[in-house]
Formats: structure tokens, C-alpha cells, sequence
């Protein structure tokens, strides 16, 4: 339906008055590439409806073309419209507009528009068939006289050209090709074979030999027809739907480019992205201009273009941030071909936030991010809401200790020398020596995940479901209390079950203070005892990028993550202003946590006064005052005891919940209770659980509140993009409003752009004025002042290797399907499991070979009577037969 609303319109506007000079004086600059054939030009204008170049002839000529387009109704070129109307089943409102002999143009792009209106309205597609250059002297270079323009099926077909080619060369001998191939393309040598050995085949535009031309010439400085031949030697597309099928129709118009641009930034398929383009125009992607291959080649188009300068583009957007806002940090590795090895950045606002949420920090890498294979290592914490956030953010060349090294060196830098209290990483020794260097303090400690998955591969058949070993190590690593019960414990499993000699178990004692649970119960690692939030934020990653995407787009996806934790963070800071929740008794120390802990504290701090129900408390004797936390029927045996001095407000509890959690456990609670404290001390209330730990802190030299103009690029970018979105929606529901914005955008451009002129040849001026030279205007283009920790360490770093001539890193090829002769790399399980049945093999082999070895002696065959089937006698000695046959005469003489 829009493909005949549009051919309506079209029609429409070719009928108009033959007195106007110009037709189609409305003009929508549409198109941004010409052809999907002669590449995507961005800035090729193109014509919508009627086209804006044509002139029309004049009232004889008119009465002239109206005889001969009457007469040519019964042409072949009107007989095919008439036929594809007829046959087709789609209905065409009116005829085309059909070029002529004296036809004239302003421009030979609006002569090419013109023409393949004409194909498509009729079915056949349009090709650039031969261009004259002037040869004059004095003449500008590539000044055309004259270009042909003719059907694709143009050409002999491909017996006729086999025939001619064998004319051509004499008796049938050897045929040199080599200049046929250099004055044709591929797509045009209709005479030759496909070449099998070709690794990309291309299918061929079938040769009718078909004589459909338009000649386009200069005659006084105007562009005019002078040869038209409008009939075909074959039958013509009937359906519409095929014929945008034809390259000549395939076009891109500038809405849809940046539309396709946008969804290709959030890595959105092409298929999607066609579903996406067909339900804005209408609902069905046939009513599109284009073809998806067309759109993946706008993908490979934009890749391409981020690929060449893909480290630069990234360095000069860290600079313009850190232009922008001078708590921005980043920094980077260039080896000695000036390619950029590795990097780190952290913005602004985490380095207000670091102090706070340093006490507990993660850091793992992960590959698959970009197309360099340099992993990803994000430095992940935890806030006031127990939602993941970046600390820091890092691409490096390895996995080695000087990297993690330098990795740690920047965190510290960037942080203003302040080190983490706690981290975690995976149990890899790279990190660990790196940790020990850069960080001696901090305490380290290994994912625990990381540890029980290494040890069922090497344990294997030892820790199966429902082992008497896996129940006894389990129990040893989780329901041990304290450090002299978890070693008793190991001790005493490994004598049971015979396993001391078990070198894994072995390596696993000797690293126990790096992972086992005991050893960290003094230690804030809050709610978690693995890196399961640095992983899950890595597999989170890999959702919006690609193993094949670049390091501009990996951090364009960094930024948008980063904001949607900021717009998650800020949905919960919302909820808990606006909202309250249900307590869930009347102890004061409820209401009291209602006040102070976030939303998702407060949950957790309700379920540890919803457990301390389950105890019951009974005073015993200690040092101070004691009790002991004894569990009501049901709700298990274990004991825990709770130490108190109230003239300090101290409470401790074996159960170390709130060292390793920053939360008073049900414990202390209910001891609480039992002696009727009515407010939780201070020093048990976190600040970094409360709602004023996520304030955000001004930028030094800024006011708080700011009116008026943004202070930076990004918000004046943000404001003007609201003030647009609303015009653009108020807008857009008429043309005479779409027509009126739009030329005031226009203007707002040209505007814009001479108050850049303007300020840039204000700027020189000043510079000449100070005493400097072009040198200097270059370096202040190329490189933006750089602030932040050890300023002038950066700024030297930053001048030796300019953002504009830094290189990529060497790409790292993907290793795709292995070979068949390549084997699978199989786990040490499978491995074992492999070398154990070799060994059962080999020993039964042995043991058979033994037994073939010795001879066997024969035994002596056994006699059998086959009457008695006893043995020891034949049926001659056989007793029973004897006594048959006595009978048997007997009987005989009796009858006789």
C-alpha cells in the first residue's frame, strides 16, 4: 500500500502543467548513498518523487511529446507497462514518466533519477553502460560529454559471445584473455566460465542482448536526451516486490542510515535490525528500499571505518573526558611500534566513591571482548544497596604479574595512593605475586568456587554425590568455627579415609590460608565467599559485545553499563525516599535500622531479627557477660555463645557475621532483646550501609547546585538532546511543522558553524599575539590539557605518543573449527579416566599372553556307555545291557 501511495504521488507530479519551467519544487533530500552499487556516499543528495533538475520542454515541444507518448501506447515500451499491469496482478495508477529525444536536465545525477524511476515503474533495472570524457585542452579533469545509460540484461548472451570469441580468434587456437579481463569486470564478461577456483562465487545478471538505452549529452551547457530506446528483448518483472531487488533500486535514505547506525552501536543483528526498519515503515520489511545484505554492508561499512582508527578514536575520547572533567583518569601501555598494549581508566565519580567501598573489592579477567583478544579485567565492589559497581576498569595485553602489576600501580594512582582493605580474585599465582607487591597490606583471599571446582577434577570419584569423603570434606570446609577445629577436622578425614598421601589434598593444606573459610572470619567480605559478582558482570559484558568487536565499541558498551548501574542505583535510592517498608515486630532497634540502612539492608537486617527468634538465651559464665544462643526444637543443635560489655556497648558473637558482614547477626539480636537494649550501638551501624554513603561530592572549584549553562560537553550534550526530542515529537505530525523545523535546524547549523569559524580565527589570533606559532595552535589541537594525579608525569607521557598516531594492536586470529588431525584438549578427569582403562587393558593383554605361553596337557577323554550314559564302561561292559538281552531271551524261550 505505501509502494502504491508512493507511486501515486510520483504520477501525480509528473502530470503537472507542461507551463512550468521546473517540476517537483518540493524536494526531500533523502537519499544518502546513490546506489548500493557505487558505495555508500553519505554525501550524494538524491531526489524523492519528482526530480528537482528536470526541465520541461516547451508547449510544442509538450503538445509534441503528449502525440508521441499517445502514440507510443502501442510501442513496445508502453505495450510491456501495459503488460506487466495485466499479468503482474498489481495495479500501476498511471503511466510512467517516459524520457524522450530532447528530453533536458540541470544535472546528469537527476537524468539517472529520472531513468531508473522509469525501470523500476516498468520492471527492468539500470546501468551505467559507458561514460565519454572531454579530451580538450584546457578542459577540467573528468568533464563529461556524455554517459549512456542502458537495461542490465544489456549484452550478447552467453552462446552468442562464446561463438564471437571463437570468430575472433582465427582457427580455434589458444585464446589470450588477459586483456579482456583488464578492459571488463568479472560481472561482465558474459562469454567466460564461472572460475571454480574462485573461493567467493557470484551468480551472473542473465544477457538478452536487450537494446533499451537512454543517452544523456551536453548541448550548451545542458544536459539533454539524445538517443532513447525503450524497447526490451525479454519479459519484464511483474511484481513489485522483486524488482527493488534489482541494485539500481536498492537505496538507503538518510532517516534509516542513522537509524541503522544506532542499533548498530548497541550490536543489535541484522536481522532485528531489518525486523526494526520494516515495523517503522509500516510492518513489512518488503516495503523497505533495501535488502539486508545492504544493510550488513552499512555494518562492515561502519566497522571498517572504527577499525582503522580504533586506539586513536578511544585515546582522543579519553582525552575529551578528561578535558571535560579533570577527576577523570585514565592511562595506558604503547610497546615500541607505537601500539597502544594496554589500558586503564576510571571516571570521576567512582574516585569520590572509592574511599567508601574499598573495603571490599573483586577483580577477575575474562576474553571474548574484542577483536584483539586482550582481557578484560574489571575492578567490581559493592554499595550501600548491595548492587555491583566499577571500581576501575582495565584491557590488558596478558595475564601476567608485571601486567597485574602495573594494573594495581594505576588503581593506586588513580586513588590518590589509597589501597584496598580486602580483595578477592580467582586462584591464580599471576595475581596473587602481584597483590603481595603492589598491595602487602590488603588482605587477599582466593574464590573458594574456584578452589572445590579445581578439586572435583582432580578428586573426581572421591567427591561424588553421596561419598562418606565428599560429606566429610564438606563439612570440614563450612561447618567448622574456628581455626584449630578446621585443621582437627582435616587432619582427622584425611586418617579416615587413607588420603594423606593425595597430592592435590596436599596442595590444598599448604594454600589453606589463601581460601578456607576459617581464616577469613575477621575479614569484610560482605554476603559473599566467591567472585561470583566479577564473573557475572564479565558474562554480562559479553551479552553487549562481540569476541570480533573493537576497543571503541567495547567502551561505548562500558559507558552504557555504567549508566544503567547508575539508573539502577538511582531507582533504589528512589524507592526508599518515596516509600516505606512494613516492620516486622516493635522493637526499636527495627524502627531504628528503618531509618538508617538502605532498602535492601534493612531486608536482610529484618530476616536476622525474624532468626533471633529461634534462640533462647541462657547466662553463663565467662569472662564479662555471657550467653549462650541455644536453638528451639527444630531448628538444629548448634550452640553459639555471645560475649557482652555493656559499659563499652560491645558484642561479640562466634558466629563473626558482623566482622565479615557489616550486620549484626540474630545473636546478638536477640541478647539485645533479652536485656532490653532499646538502640543499636554506633559503632555496629555502618556508614557504608546507610543511604548518605552514595551522595555524590562536588567537583573541587564547583558549586553543588548549578542554573543556567552545563558546565560540561556531556550535560549541554544531554540538554540540547531533550530540547530536540521535544521539538522533534511535537514536530513531526504535519509537513508544514517538519518543513518549518527542519529549515530552522538548518539555519541553527549554519549558524553554529560560523561561531566556530569565528572563535577558532579568534583564538589564532591570540595565539600570534602571545608569541606562538602554528606549532603551538597544533599542539593544543591535538593534545587537551590533562589534569588529575601527577599531572605533569601524564602530560609527558601523553606528548611522546600523541593520540593520533597511535596504533592498534596486532589482531589476534581466531582459532575457528580445529582440524581433523588437531585432537580436543579433554579435562584431567577424562584424561585419568583414559589412562586407567589403558592400564586395565594392558594388564589383561599380559595376563593372556601368559596364559597362551604355558602348554596345556590333554586330558583323558572319559569313557561313556551311550545306553546308561555312565561312565567307566562301554556298551559292551555295560551290566544293563546285559541284563536287557538276558530278559529279552528269556521272554523268548518262554514263548517258544
Amino acid at each position: 500500500m505505501l509502494l502504491r501511495m508512493l507511486l501515486v504521488k510520483r504520477t501525480s507530479m509528473a502530470a503537472l502543467d507542461s507551463s512550468k519551467v521546473h517540476m517537483g519544487s518540493e524536494v526531500a533530500e533523502g537519499f544518502v548513498a546513490d546506489t548500493i552499487l557505487g558505495g555508500f556516499d553519505l554525501n550524494q543528495p538524491a531526489v524523492e518523487y519528482a526530480p528537482e533538475g528536470y526541465v520541461a520542454p516547451p508547449q510544442s515541444a509538450a503538445g509534441t511529446f503528449g502525440q508521441k507518448f499517445a502514440t507510443r501506447a502501442e510501442s513496445a515500451a508502453s505495450s510491456n507497462a501495459s503488460f506487466v499491469d495485466e499479468e503482474g496482478g498489481e495495479e500501476i495508477c498511471s503511466q510512467p514518466l517516459v524520457p524522450y529525444v530532447g528530453m533536458t536536465f540541470d544535472d546528469l545525477e537527476v537524468a539517472k533519477q529520472v531513468y531508473n524511476d522509469y525501470a523500476f515503474k516498468l520492471g527492468f533495472g539500470t546501468r551505467i553502460g559507458n561514460t565519454k570524457y572531454s579530451i580538450a585542452r584546457g578542459a577540467p579533469k573528468d568533464a563529461i560529454l556524455s554517459r549512456l545509460f542502458e537495461c542490465v540484461h544489456a549484452g550478447k548472451p552467453v552462446d552468442e559471445a562464446k561463438n564471437a570469441t571463437k570468430d575472433s580468434s582465427g582457427e580455434g587456437g589458444p585464446i589470450d584473455m588477459s586483456n579482456f579481463s583488464a578492459q571488463k569486470s568479472r560481472s561482465k564478461q558474459a562469454g567466460l566460465k564461472m572460475d571454480v577456483a574462485d573461493l567467493r562465487q557470484k551468480n551472473r545478471v542473465l544477457r538478452h542482448d536487450c537494446k533499451a538505452r537512454m543517452l544523456v549529452g551536453k548541448r550548451n551547457g545542458i544536459w539533454t536526451v539524445t538517443v532513447f530506446q525503450g524497447e526490451h528483448t525479454h519479459q519484464l518483472l511483474k511484481q513489485i516486490g522483486r524488482r527493488r531487488y534489482y541494485r539500481s533500486h536498492r537505496k538507503v535514505t538518510e532517516e534509516d542510515f542513522q537509524f541503522i547506525q544506532t542499533l548498530h552501536n548497541q550490536n543489535i543483528n541484522t536481522t532485528q535490525i531489518m525486523g526494526c526498519l520494516g515495523s517503522v515503515h509500516g510492518g513489512d520489511p518488503m516495503c523497505l528500499g533495501f535488502v539486508k545484505r545492504d544493510v550488513s554492508n552499512i555494518r562492515t561499512m561502519l566497522r571498517e571505518e572504527v577499525s582503522l582508527r580504533d586506539m586513536s578514536m578511544t585515546i582522543e575520547y579519553f582525552e575529551r573526558r578528561q578535558a571535560e572533567s579533570p577527576t577523570f583518569f585514565f592511562d595506558k601501555q604503547v610497546d615500541e611500534n607505537n601500539a597502544v598494549r594496554a589500558l586503564f581508566w576510571v571516571d570521576g565519580r567512582t574516585r569520590a566513591l572509592y574511599p567508601k567501598y574499598k573495603d571490599s573489592v573483586f577483580f577477575d579477567t575474562t576474553f571474548c571482548t574484542n577483536k584483539y583478544n586482550m582481557p578484560f579485567a574489571p575492578l567490581v565492589g559493592i554499595n550501600n544497596h548491595t548492587q555491583t559497581i566499577m571500581l576501575g576498569c582495565a584491557l590488558l595485553p596478558d595475564e601476567t604479574t608485571d601486567t597485574f602489576s602495573w594494573v594495581f600501580t594505576k588503581l593506586k594512582e588513580a586513588m590518590n595512593g589509597l589501597a584496598p582493605e580486602h580483595i578477592m580474585t580467582d586462584q591464580y599465582q599471576a595475581m596473587a605475586a602481584a597483590i603481595s607487591n603492589i598491595y602487602p597490606d590488603s588482605v587477599h583471599r582466593c574464590c573458594i568456587f574456584h578452589v572445590l571446582r579445581l578439586a572435583r577434577t582432580k578428586l573426581g570419584p572421591h567427591l561424588r554425590e553421596g561419598s562418606p569423603f565428599a560429606a566429610a570434606f564438606y563439612s570440614c570446609i563450612y561447618s567448622t568455627d574456628t581455626v584449630a577445629e578446621y585443621e582437627i577436622c582435616w587432619q582427622h578425614m584425611l586418617e579416615t579415609f587413607a588420603m594423606a598421601e593425595n597430592t592435590h589434598l596436599q596442595n590444598m593444606w599448604k594454600s589453606r590460608k589463601m581460601w578456607a573459610h576459617v581464616y577469613f572470619r575477621q575479614c569484610f567480605f560482605p554476603f559473599t565467599s566467591t567472585t561470583g559478582r566479577s564473573e557475572g558482570l564479565n558474562s554480562y559484558f559479553k551479552t553487549l559485545v562481540r569476541p570480533s568487536g573493537s576497543v571503541w565499541n567495547f567502551v561505548q558498551q562500558y559507558e552504557l553499563c555504567q549508566n544503567l548501574m547508575l539508573d539502577r542505583e538511582d531507582n533504589a535510592a528512589f524507592t526508599m525516599d518515596t516509600t516505606t517498608a512494613p516492620l516486622w515486630g516493635s522493637y526499636n532497634i527495627e524502627k531504628q535500622g528503618l531509618e538508617f540502612y538502605t532498602r535492601e539492608i534493612f531486608t536482610r537486617f529484618q530476616k536476622m531479627i525474624e532468626k533471633s527468634t529461634r534462640f533462647y538465651p541462657m547466662q553463663v559464665e565467662g569472662e564479662g557477660m555471657c550467653f549462650d544462643l541455644i536453638p528451639n526444637p527444630g531448628y538444629g543443635v548448634k550452640t553459639y555463645q555471645v560475649q557482652v560489655k555493656l559499659d563499652d556497648e560491645c558484642y561479640k558473637c562466634g558466629c563473626n557475621t558482623f566482622e565479615m558482614c557489616g550486620l549484626i547477626c540474630p545473636h546478638i539480636v536477640r541478647v539485645m532483646v533479652h536485656l532490653n537494649v532499646q538502640q543499636i550501638p554506633e559503632r555496629y551501624m555502618l556508614r557504608r550501609w546507610s543511604a548518605a554513603a552514595t551522595m555524590p561530592a562536588p567537583d573541587p572549584g564547583t558549586n553543588t547546585i548549578r542554573f543556567g549553562i552545563p558546565g560540561t560537553n556531556t550535560l549541554r550534550y544531554n540538554a540540547l538532546c531533550r530540547k530536540m526530542n521535544e521539538l522533534a515529537s511535537d514536530a513531526c505530525f504535519t509537513d508544514e511543522t517538519y518543513v518549518a523545523v527542519s529549515k530552522m535546524i538548518d539555519d541553527a547549523k549554519r549558524l553554529v558553524a560560523n561561531m566556530r569559524n569565528t572563535r577558532h580565527a579568534t583564538h589564532e589570533q591570540e595565539v600570534e599575539q602571545q608569541g606562538g606559532g602554528p606549532e603551538i595552535l597544533l599542539q593544543e589541537q591535538s593534545i587537551p590539557p590533562q589534569h588529575g594525579v601527577n599531572n605533569q608525569r601524564q602530560e609527558e607521557e601523553h606528548n611522546d605518543a600523541p593520540s593520533s598516531t597511535l596504533k592498534n594492536p596486532e589482531r589476534v586470529k581466531p582459532k575457528g573449527r580445529p582440524t581433523e588431525k588437531s585432537k580436543r584438549n579433554k579435562p584431567l578427569v577424562e584424561l585419568r579416566d583414559e589412562a586407567s582403562a589403558k592400564r586395565r587393558k594392558k594388564a589383561q593383554e599380559t595376563k593372556k599372553k601368559q596364559t597362551d605361553a604355558t602348554p596345556k596337557k590333554k586330558k583323558p577323554r572319559k569313557q561313556k556307555c551311550p545306553y546308561c550314559n555312565e561312565e567307566g564302561h562301554t556298551v559292551k561292559q555295560c551290566v544293563s545291557m546285559e541284563a536287557l538281552i538276558a530278559g529279552n531271551a528269556a521272554k523268548i524261550e518262554l514263548k517258544l
